[in-house]
């Protein structure tokens, strides 16, 4: 079975330019492009990882991340943060306190992106 990744990026263009390159690659993605829907998409989808934008509407991405922490069916799925939000390198060691493994920020190289996630969860092609 294919590691199954969820996208939230409240941009529709980049959560389905993600979606897309991410299904050619093999993964079984899903995508939310809505704050208040992703905790909900989370524990019904199980992800091995997820590629999760800082600036959403309602709920941020730090808010995901800490409800993510406190419930032991996610708090250790692996997350990428994917986001414009120019300061948050410099906020990575707190995030990988919540698991995250990286921070990309926007614009990113898709072949880095999916390089990153090849490391992080494996190659579904192999």
């Amino acid at each position: 079975m294919a590691q199954r990744i969820l996208i939230a990026d409240d941009d529709p263009a980049i959560a389905e330019l993600l979606h897309s390159a991410l299904d050619q690659e093999g993964y079984d993605t899903s995508k939310t492009t809505q704050s208040l829907r992703f905790f909900d998409a989370v524990r019904d989808l199980h992800p091995d990882l997820i590629l999760l934008d800082l600036m959403m509407p309602y709920l941020d991405g730090r808010d995901e991340l800490r409800l993510m922490s406190m419930d032991p069916s996610t708090a250790n799925i692996p997350v990428i943060i994917v986001t414009a939000h120019q300061d948050a390198k410099r906020e990575e060691d707190a995030f990988r306190k919540l698991g995250v493994v990286e921070v990309v920020t926007k614009p990113f190289d898709l072949n880095a992106l999916l390089s990153l996630v090849r490391q992080t969860i494996g190659d579904p092609r192999q």
